[in-house]
């Protein structure tokens, strides 16, 4: 693949191209051309002069001297490609049209546009031109991701009618962001493959790996799945092929090891989309030890939060004992009830959804025991007696309107401090006075 030539070359017009653009071109050329030569001495003046048909005077004329020339060539690499130009979503709605309703058909169809689209174009080697030679440069390697940012942002304007139109969703982790960029990176790969060992890439190879791919990640049930799912039926095989169902080969700490499973399935797929058999596959435990370890999966929740909970109540109850304000002590118990939620977040959804659900049911009632609203009542109760609260309020309630606004703030917002949270809910309690403030 070679850039483009410049224009007017082979029919004497080459003095109507600016002279910029002229010499700029001659070095795009000489490093695809000849780029060992350039290895060996580095970018010669009089060659590229020569090549645009000018002189070394115009040269630095133009350039003022080698440094410059240099950091503009850089910055000519990373010219819009010419795939740029070509609208992804008029392909895929004229590929949608012409399908007749085969999802396979139609992305075949794109795929084969895209690949011929990108193995034509001399801009996909000199971004790769980009990374090798001009990682140093901040404005060039800028002007890469704002290119690649583009491809992005095509791709998701195009994909997301198509899974509308197809009823379905992306398994997670995946987001129509990461497939855009996955897309790209797997058609790059095949066009630069295909200039090394034009053999090793059949035409037809990329539309089979994205039928493959999309198959793979494409949730049609919207059962909020993952892309883990797709595998489990051999996974579970493998691992049971593995390690023989019998206690000699069990983890040295089952309970420990049951616990760590469930914090990473909790933490990637959510708690109602993970199962005791997620778990006992990661865990490396049979499902019969695991089911006797812990009868039903909330239990493994509670499991893993006594200890931290009886540390949070400790808290709780040093405060109580030092005798500090109620108000301050709201205020703390806030704080320390955020970094409790954070800290185990993964464990967090499956103790809101237990507020929602009946206690009678018995998934829920395993996490009763870890009752987040419990830690903010002595302070409340305190706060009532003292009038520094209305009378009328009911410590249970408040404190269960004010911990499951904090634990739905933690899930919905990860990035915020354990302050930040309950900064926010505080402002809850600025309503709450029992008498006039005199600060």
């Amino acid at each position: 693949m070679r850039p483009t030539p410049r224009a007017g070359e082979g029919t004497g017009e080459c003095c109507m191209v600016p002279v910029r653009e002229r010499l700029l071109d001659a070095g795009v050329e000489l490093l695809f051309e000849d780029g060992a030569k350039v290895l060996g001495r580095g970018l010669n003046v009089a060659e590229i002069a020569a090549r645009a048909e000018v002189s070394e005077k115009t040269f630095f004329a133009t350039f003022g001297d080698k440094g410059r020339y240099v950091e503009a060539l850089l910055l000519r690499f990373t010219r819009t490609p010419q795939r740029a130009s070509g609208e992804l979503g008029e392909v895929v709605e004229q590929a949608l049209a012409d399908s007749q309703g085969d999802p396979r058909r139609m992305l075949r169809t794109v795929c084969d546009w895209d690949y011929r689209q990108v193995r034509s174009d001399p801009t996909t080697l000199m971004q790769l031109a980009v990374l090798v030679l001009g990682r140093g440069h901040p404005g060039a390697l800028k002007r890469l991701r704002q290119l690649y940012a583009g491809y992005d942002e095509a791709g998701v304007r195009a994909y997301r009618p198509v899974l509308a139109r197809w009823s379905t969703s992306l398994r997670a982790p995946f987001t129509l962001e990461h497939l855009a960029v996955a897309l790209t990176a797997l058609v790059e790969g095949l066009a630069l493959r295909h200039l090394a060992d034009p053999d090793a890439v059949p035409d037809t190879l990329f539309g089979d790996t994205v039928v493959a791919l999309v198959g793979a990640l494409l949730d049609p049930e919207q059962g909020h799945g993952h892309v883990d799912d797709v595998i489990a039926p051999l996974a579970d095989e493998v691992v049971r092929a593995h390690r023989a169902d019998h206690l000699d080969n069990l983890p040295e700490h089952p309970r420990n090891a049951v616990i760590a499973a469930a914090r990473h399935e909790f933490a990637h797929r959510g708690y109602y989309a993970t199962s005791p058999a997620h778990i006992a596959s990661r865990a490396a435990v049979p499902l019969p030890v695991l089911t006797q370890l812990f009868p039903v999966k909330a239990s493994i929740v509670a499991g893993a939060l006594r200890g931290p909970y009886a540390d949070l109540r400790s808290l709780v109850d040093d405060d109580l004992a030092l005798g500090v304000a109620p108000t301050t002590m709201l205020r703390r118990h806030l704080e320390q009830l955020a970094a409790f939620a954070l800290n185990h977040r993964e464990f967090a959804e499956a103790l809101l959804m237990a507020a929602v659900h009946r206690p009678a049911q018995l998934d829920t009632e395993a996490v009763r025991e870890i009752d987040l609203p419990a830690v903010l009542i002595p302070a409340l109760r305190a706060g009532i007696a003292a009038g520094d609260f209305r009378a009328d309020l009911d410590a249970r309630d408040l404190a269960e309107t004010l911990a499951h606004t904090l634990l739905l703030r933690c899930l919905t917002h990860p990035d915020a401090t354990a302050a930040e949270h309950a900064a926010t809910v505080g402002t809850l309690v600025d309503g709450l006075p029992g008498r006039p403030r005199t600060d």
